[in-house]
């Protein structure tokens, strides 16, 4: 094979590889299902939400902390749409990186992976709000906490300074309660004061405090 052969040669041997490294390109990836929400229940337990319909396969859990330790895990359940697992010998105050192998949305071939984290807090004995919305035309208020929560002899006031807007407690969950209230303006600031809460499982009832801005939700 003469020199002008061989370079001929080269270059359709890199025309080629080119051809194929652009056709696979062109392939999609594994679309592999998406987490909507991981939210974490207490003692170890995680809850992950699929944003679409899904299949397992051979399904299984690892999980990994901030530290870089690994930990062992329990599907507890697992649902069309949702999964439920436990860490055990968790650590309170440390982020979790875990990845969940076997599952595909359902229209897909193939199973893979999915990823995410979550974050187990350090223990608190006073509950903390995590969200204010006001509903401007049903005129209630809902605080929502960052942990679950129990309730004993609750009051809840809000005010602008010089009225208390609380008519009354309409509802209390599990991590949220709320209330019915005379007209806010919306823009404006108020002050809440909540008594009678507690992080579930904590020995004794609180009494918090905070502001918000009333905004039409």
């Amino acid at each position: 094979m003469n020199k002008k052969t061989k370079t001929t040669v080269r270059r359709m041997f890199a025309t080629l590889m080119i051809t194929i490294w652009a056709i696979v390109a062109a392939v999609p990836a594994f679309a592999a299902p998406k987490v909507k929400k991981a939210e974490y229940e207490g003692k170890g337990r995680v809850e992950v939400d699929f944003n679409s319909k899904v299949k397992y396969k051979n399904v299984k859990v690892t999980v990994k902390d901030n530290k870089g330790a690994a930990y062992s895990t329990k599907i507890n359940e697992k649902d069309n749409d949702d999964l439920a697992f436990t860490i055990k010998n968790f650590k309170t105050g440390r982020t979790y990186t875990y990845t969940i192998s076997g599952v595909k949305k359902n229209n897909e071939s193939s199973y893979g992976k999915v990823t995410g984290k979550v974050t187990i807090p350090t223990p608190t004995t006073t509950p903390k709000v995590k969200e204010v919305d006001y509903d401007k035309g049903d005129r209630e208020v809902e605080f929502e906490f960052t942990t679950r929560v129990q309730w004993k002899g609750t009051k809840v006031t809000i005010t602008d300074g010089s009225k208390n807007y609380v008519t009354r407690i309409k509802e209390k969950d599990s991590d949220s309660i709320e209330v019915k209230v005379s007209k806010l303006t919306i823009g404006k600031k108020y002050t809440y004061k909540i008594s009678g809460v507690r992080v579930k499982g904590a020995n004794s009832y609180k009494t918090i405090s905070g502001t918000f801005i009333a905004r039409d939700n």
